[in-house]
């Protein structure tokens, strides 16, 4: 055995140490300054700012091309009771599927002109909806629980609606068409614009 191996060996020992001190050291600090990077932003737009710019706040169109939406003021996103505001914007002859809603609900049209097409809830299914023109400056209300869907029915020019719902957050009902009957209905609660900012989901029953 060559007599000069343990000696440099126990040279190498202290090195050793002194670097898995250094990489221990290392880590510790990166630890520590994580701790003080600032948060993944949840995708909840969570603001209870009182004065609030609304070019600033969070807008998407959910997957639906030719969309936008803005909650303006939310049940979920900023703790509203009473009442719920949106801004929504639809390109041309883009439209809300068909739907309903135990809430009162109220729409003023900010720029372009569409199409209200509205049917009954007291029949077995909503029927041959009304269609009903609306345009900038108008405004209409939506009769609680009457399946309803708005279309930007001009074929060059946004839909730019401002809406006002009661009862916030709502449940709403979605048809597959007008004729299907009110109980085939499809529940989704919360709306795609509140899923992030529910934290747990309720139980229906």
């Amino acid at each position: 055995m060559d007599p000069g191996k343990p000696a440099a060996a126990a040279a190498r020992g202290p090195h050793l140490a002194g670097v898995s001190h250094a990489l221990l050291l290392l880590l510790l600090l990166l630890a520590a300054a994580t701790a003080f990077l600032p948060a993944a932003q949840s995708s909840c737009p969570r603001d209870n700012s009182l004065v609030r710019d609304i070019s600033r706040m969070h807008q998407s169109n959910y997957g639906r091309e030719g969309f936008s939406h803005i909650t303006v003021a939310g049940a979920l996103a900023h703790g509203m009771k009473e009442v719920e505001v949106w801004l929504q914007t639809f390109g041309p002859g883009k439209r809300t599927p068909i739907h309903r809603h135990s809430c009162e609900e109220v729409f003023i049209v900010l720029k372009g002109k569409g199409t209200l097409l509205l049917g009954s809830s007291s029949l077995r299914n909503p029927g041959q909806p009304h269609e009903i023109p609306v345009f900038q400056n108008s405004t209409f209300t939506i009769p609680v629980n009457d399946p309803h869907q708005i279309w930007n029915s001009d074929e060059h020019e946004d839909l730019q609606v401002l809406v006002t719902i009661s009862r916030p957050p709502i449940k709403i009902f979605i048809y597959d068409d007008w004729s299907m009957p009110h109980t085939a209905a499809k529940l989704k609660f919360p709306y795609y614009w509140d899923e992030d900012c529910l934290l747990a989901p309720k139980d229906e029953l």
